[in-house]
């Protein structure tokens, strides 16, 4: 179990009184990794899409999306969503989940905050019970494809997203659920 150096954070579910930190949240850490690689118009776009406080408010409706936040005080620092799965992946899976957001404050980063969303994710995906959980990560962000594949999602593809009127491309990966499950089962 990954663990968090500071111990005045804390982990519960998303509600929809949560809606317009977590869209601030996704739209600072989002222009803060990316606003160096894209135009601010652009970047506006995607995140008025993406991080409007009704998107996020309907998203957090929906029952086949999960949320699990963490805040320090009365501070958000990161958020995780789960959901159905929305990747060009090669083979369709009706029992396949993605993980559509994972995002830290750059101030929370490499505390465990990541790892501590991440591994709810992958649990919250099991006893939803998805076989597999998937993904989509800039190419560029090589510190986050690290960790991903530190637990065991592999790259299975790549594909393009707008970022306004730019493109990006993103590395897919996956990580099969119901195998791991299965073999601790047997063992």
């Amino acid at each position: 179990m990954v663990q968090a150096l500071n111990i005045n954070l804390r982990f519960r579910d998303g509600t929809v009184d949560d809606a317009e930190r977590i869209a601030d949240l996704g739209r600072q850490t989002f222009a803060e990794h990316f606003g160096s690689q894209f135009k601010r118009s652009d970047l506006d776009l995607y995140m008025d899409r993406y991080f409007s406080v009704e998107k996020v408010r309907k998203d957090l409706q929906v029952p086949d999306f999960d949320y699990r936040i963490a805040a320090a005080g009365n501070t958000l620092v990161g958020y995780a969503k789960i959901g159905p799965a929305t990747l060009p992946l090669a083979e369709p899976d009706p029992n396949r989940l993605q993980l559509h957001r994972l995002y830290v404050r750059g101030a929370r980063q490499g505390v465990g905050v990541g790892g501590i969303l991440l591994s709810w994710a992958i649990e919250r995906a099991k006893e939803r019970g998805a076989d597999e959980i998937c993904l989509g990560v800039s190419s560029n962000n090589k510190r986050a494809i690290k960790v991903y594949e530190s637990r065991g999602f592999s790259a299975c593809g790549t594909h393009e997203i707008d970022v306004g009127s730019a493109r990006d491309e993103e590395l897919m990966m996956t990580l099969p659920l119901q195998a791991e499950a299965k073999s601790k089962l047997s063992a």
